[in-house]
């Protein structure tokens, strides 16, 4: 487990690092940070989106579903503790209207705290291990879903145009949607027909 987080991990900041310190030239104390928690959201989503495949497929990598959303979680937490300390408009102008949270903005963080509350559940349950709050396991999936519509209102507008991308190297965000799209279908139409 501590392999799968470090190989993402460092893979997700490696392609962060040169996407944004590099082809955007982000250099700064504040920007290191802007650029760490690239890669700190998306380990963390990744991680959520792991806990959709049934638990046959995990026992293979002897992964558990409630150790990825577990890592998950605290990957999220550290990510909105740090979001809180660099949010301005210099690094989020898309999120601003004359050094005021705009509408994109409020909605970001909307779907992003909201996304976190529906992951608090099944971690409560998790915690908790008691057959009578099995039922809150499944407002994690609800959380995945919310997770993809906040990453996707961050960087949606940015996806369509290659000329933009550094080194053509495609937005996080659309990576990570596209990464979302994948495995929700593998997992819905192809190991689900073959258990």
């Amino acid at each position: 487990m501590k392999k799968l987080i470090s190989v993402l991990f460092f893979s997700f900041y490696g392609y962060a690092i040169i996407r944004y310190h590099f082809g955007k030239e982000l250099i700064g104390f504040t920007e290191t940070f802007f650029v760490l928690n690239k890669a700190l959201a998306w380990t963390a989503g990744t991680l959520f989106l792991l806990t959709l495949f049934p638990q046959y497929q995990l026992d293979k990598f002897n992964l558990k579903r409630r150790q990825l959303g577990t890592s998950g979680y605290c990957f999220a937490l550290v990510h909105i503790l740090l979001i809180l300390l660099i949010l301005n408009p210099d690094l989020y102008p898309k999120f601003y209207s004359d050094s005021e949270l705009n509408n994109d903005g409020y909605t970001t963080i909307f779907l992003g705290i909201s996304s976190l509350l529906l992951f608090s559940l099944p971690l409560y349950a998790s915690l908790q291990k008691r057959e009578t709050l099995q039922h809150l396991y499944r407002f994690g999936r609800f959380g995945i879903y919310l997770n993809i519509l906040h990453v996707t209102s961050i960087g949606a507008k940015g996806w369509f145009i290659p000329t933009n991308w550094p080194y053509f190297m495609p937005p996080i965000t659309l990576i990570f949607v596209a990464q979302a799209a994948l495995i929700i279908l593998i997992n819905k139409f192809v190991l689900k027909k073959n258990k």
